[in-house]
């Protein structure tokens, strides 16, 4: 391995620094590393406990091990950092804790890993979740050699991505990026006409697929609301997945549903499927931004999708089920036509139902909180930046799923960002 410039003043002076002659306390000021730093993440100690090696599974090594390795995945994202891998810096060093001689390990980074920035510390586990003090030797400026020495905690089931984030943080001088949570942006005022046609239900299923009548409803929701979309989840797999297919071969009528056991179990609809309620397609804005609001009661197994989707070549290698049965031929009569005949038919389809060949190529959702009554949501999508320029539509999806239940929803809406011209979408954007 080349042995990258490091000099003995240096040296002299970084050991100074961890050693406390400089500003290595908690209240110091994070210390930025130059660009094109080449990071050693030394493996932590973990206190009390021995490391079994390398030839051990990670996932079965010890908790310094799992923190260290996580910071050198977490810092090689960022294209300032070049960071030596796990098993070569275990080639050279052995696992280094925080109280580890500072020159020492300051020898190991300039003679043998070639590294001008270092981390290494102990980590304890317990009762009170991960503690982890780490050092971190920085000499990406050999003139002006800096570090510091911290201590993290957390107790929650994520510690260490917590500490991971910190730590990196620390390294880095700045704060990383955290995808909003609800509530963290507030809705703006004036956010127009929502582009989605009948949010409310007043105009029945106009905008939306139709109920099933079974495990979808629309319904008086009372208390001076109008109509609500209303979903079940209580009920038998197999017997709901039969009527649904049935529906979408024209073979039944939402008007006069079958019969279906309620069942609570895992094997229940909520367990393994749960139940969308589709809007039709909604002409995407791509580079826009979105507001998707909703009113909402019921259990906590509750979302609202918003998927994007694009029309594709890849898709047109077959013809859909729905399209088989309308046009009264089994799949094995279709796969036994000549490549020509058959192209000709998906073609022919494509033409006539363009929607049925349009793929997934995005996905957002608006997670919703138990709520005992009407509780109102709401949040802005794309997380961050706008609608990527492949989504060519939009389709909203009210989604239900466990516990077993009913779920209540209204006032499914969505808008155009205010800063943007909300305007509602052709009607013939809407199919």
């Amino acid at each position: 391995m080349t042995t990258r410039p490091f000099t003995t003043l240096a040296a002299a002076a970084l050991a100074a620094v961890v050693a406390g002659d400089g500003p290595a306390d908690e209240a110091s000021t994070r210390p930025a590393a130059a660009p094109r730093a080449y990071v050693a993440v030394l493996n932590f100690v973990t206190d009390g406990v021995a490391d079994p090696g390398p030839r051990v599974p990670l996932a079965r090594r010890p908790a310094g091990i799992r923190l260290a390795d996580a910071l050198r995945l977490r810092l090689r994202r960022d294209d300032a950092y070049e960071v030596i891998d796990r098993l070569t810096t275990e080639q050279f060093a052995d696992p280094t804790g925080a109280e580890a001689d500072a020159d020492a390990a300051a020898e190991l980074m300039a003679r043998r890993l070639g590294a001008n920035l270092a981390l290494y510390g102990t980590v304890t586990t317990g009762e009170d979740g991960l503690r982890a003090t780490v050092r971190c030797l920085d000499l990406t400026d050999p003139d002006s050699p800096t570090g510091w020495k911290r201590t993290y905690a957390d107790d929650t089931e994520r510690a260490r991505a917590v500490l991971t984030r910190r730590i990196v943080e620390d390294v880095t001088g700045r704060d990383e990026w955290a995808p909003p949570e609800m509530g963290a942006e507030p809705v703006p005022e004036g956010l127009g006409e929502p582009v989605n046609a009948n949010g409310g239900f007043e105009r029945g299923s106009t905008g939306w697929e139709t109920p099933d009548n079974l495990a979808t409803f629309i319904e008086a929701g009372g208390d001076d609301r109008g109509n609500i979309l209303r979903l079940r989840t209580d009920l038998a797999r197999e017997p709901w997945l039969a009527y649904r297919r049935a529906l979408r071969l024209g073979k039944a009528d939402p008007s006069d549903p079958p019969t279906v056991p309620r069942d609570t179990s895992y094997g229940s609809v909520a367990g393994l499927e749960g139940v969308h309620f589709r809007s039709t397609f909604i002409r995407a804005r791509p580079g826009r931004r979105y507001w998707l609001t909703v009113d909402r009661k019921g259990p906590k197994g509750a979302k609202v999708f918003v998927k994007g989707f694009r029309a594709t070549p890849h898709a047109r290698d077959g013809l859909p089920e729905s399209t088989l049965a309308e046009l009264g031929l089994t799949p094995r009569e279709f796969a036994e036509l000549p490549p020509e005949k058959r192209q000709k038919l998906i073609d022919a389809d494509a033409a006539k139902h363009p929607k049925r060949y349009l793929r997934e190529c995005y996905r957002w959702y608006l997670n919703c909180a138990e709520a005992d009554g009407w509780t109102h949501f709401a949040a802005p999508f794309p997380p961050r930046g706008t609608l990527g320029e492949d989504v060519e539509w939009l389709q909203i999806q009210v989604y239900a799923y466990w516990p077993p239940d009913e779920y209540r929803w209204d006032n499914v809406h969505l808008y155009l960002a205010p800063q943007q011209a909300a305007t509602t979408a052709p009607a013939d954007d809407e199919l």
